[in-house]
């Protein structure tokens, strides 16, 4: 949760400046932002997401603190009751990499002023997907696989977090911003760079997922879900910020802020 704070943070900090820095003059941006579009999504995110401050911890997965295999689908069943606190370091740094690495590639093909346009394009499909995934995890109240283990300690199973296995937010993330920095390199005329991106994010991506299944923190059918979240987020940002749709522009006058958006 604390990285989402971080992304919220980052979206709406940069939000301002890159409007402001989208202009006639400057090298273009592979995206378009406007107060139009943007504000209300993040509005709209930043409700779903409040939820975990609305909701609190949450209660313990009600068949805590040791839950029954035989109520789990056959697909996941064979995965009930892993648990493993290595596997659980290589996901956070894998996910805290591609969540790096990802970013760095756009900012080396834009050290500019429209790099923080993209930039800001990236950072709300990440939101978006966190927004998503925060309200159906307490909605769904799926128990990790841990749960399933009694040599998972107590305090893990009866952890409130343990009640929310579905969706994996992490795959769902990695996979966003990849496909969003992957089609703005390809805007730009970088092909080979989005191609290096892509592979980097997907391969992460796959570690991840396999990672978090490995650590007890999701079942195969959470994982493959976040990934079809995802992937919906990084094909729907990039179109929500086309520079070719109609354009609407809002002014306040002697403040010399002009934002563009395109509908």
């Amino acid at each position: 949760m604390k990285r989402a704070l971080a992304t919220l943070i980052a979206v709406v900090s940069f939000h301002g400046v890159a409007v402001a820095t989208a202009r006639a003059g400057q090298p273009q941006s592979a995206y378009r932002v406007s107060f139009e579009l943007d504000a209300p999504l993040l509005l709209i995110a930043g409700s779903l997401v409040s939820s975990y401050f609305i909701l609190g911890e949450g209660a313990p997965a009600a068949c805590a603190p040791l839950c029954d295999r035989a109520n789990v689908n056959p697909i996941d069943r064979p995965f009930a009751g892993l648990h493993s606190e290595s596997w659980g370091t290589v996901a956070e740094l894998s996910t805290a990499s591609v969540l790096l690495l990802v970013p760095a590639g756009l900012l080396v093909a834009e050290p500019s002023r429209a790099g923080l346009v993209d930039l800001l394009v990236l950072g709300e499909a990440a939101f978006v997907t966190l927004a998503i995934q925060v309200p159906v995890s307490y909605a769904v109240g799926r128990p990790r696989p841990r749960l399933y283990a009694e040599e998972t300690p107590l305090s893990e199973r009866t952890d409130p977090n343990a009640a929310r296995s579905f969706f994996s937010g992490h795959a769902g993330n990695c996979l966003a911003v990849t496909m969003v920095a992957t089609v703005a390199l390809r805007r730009i005329g970088r092909p080979r760079l989005a191609g290096a991106v892509l592979v980097v994010g997907l391969a992460g991506a796959a570690l991840v997922g396999v990672a978090r299944v490995a650590a007890g923190g999701h079942f195969p059918s959470d994982v493959v879900v976040g990934y079809a979240v995802g992937a919906g987020v990084g094909i729907a940002i990039p179109a929500l910020h086309r520079h070719d749709l109609r354009a609407s522009t809002l002014a306040f006058p002697g403040a010399g802020i002009s934002l563009s958006g395109r509908f």
